[in-house]
């Protein structure tokens, strides 16, 4: 039995994660089944500036089916992290239940309050046909806890479930 894990539903939001980290926990959740977004934190905090030292959101948003194209909003999400500093290291394609999955790893020197943390960061990103929505996952961790975190937050976005 694998104890490190449980399982996380959100019943209005229609998501489920059925191997969530057990050191996360829900710091915030806004929307509904169409769009929205949900925030966890880790429970040990880095320092009193950075805050908890692995955070995960969950966003979505509804995208009509016909005018969707996968690798242009893989571009897109990898764009937007570029611009705010992230380098791309890896991406990786992969299925996850029927959906195409696109995973991309990437690290950046992030700059509080004349400080700087070296963060890592994974990122997950599906289009659900059923429920026509766009999920992306994406995870934050401080580089030297990041080895720590890497296999609980991979296995957390292959459980994932976006419909019953």
């Amino acid at each position: 039995m694998e104890y490190n894990y449980y399982t996380y539903e959100k019943k209005e939001a229609n998501i489920t994660v059925n191997k969530l980290a057990k050191w996360f926990r829900e710091e915030k959740f806004e929307g509904d089944v169409n769009e929205g977004f949900i925030s966890f934190h880790s429970q040990n905090d880095y320092d009193e500036i950075y805050g908890s030292n692995a955070k995960m959101e969950i966003t979505w948003e509804k995208k009509d089916r016909a005018g969707f194209f996968h690798g242009k909003e893989v571009q897109n999400s990898i764009e937007l992290y570029s611009s705010i500093g992230f380098v791309i290291l890896k991406k990786e394609s992969d299925w996850l239940l029927s959906h195409e999955f696109v995973t991309w790893f990437g690290q950046r020197t992030k700059m509080i309050r004349k400080r700087y943390y070296r963060e890592k960061c994974i990122h997950g990103i599906f289009y659900c046909d059923v429920t026509e929505r766009l999920i992306n996952i994406h995870a934050n961790v401080i580089d030297k806890h990041f080895d720590n975190f890497e296999t609980f937050i991979i296995k957390s976005l292959n459980t994932t479930i976006c419909h019953e």
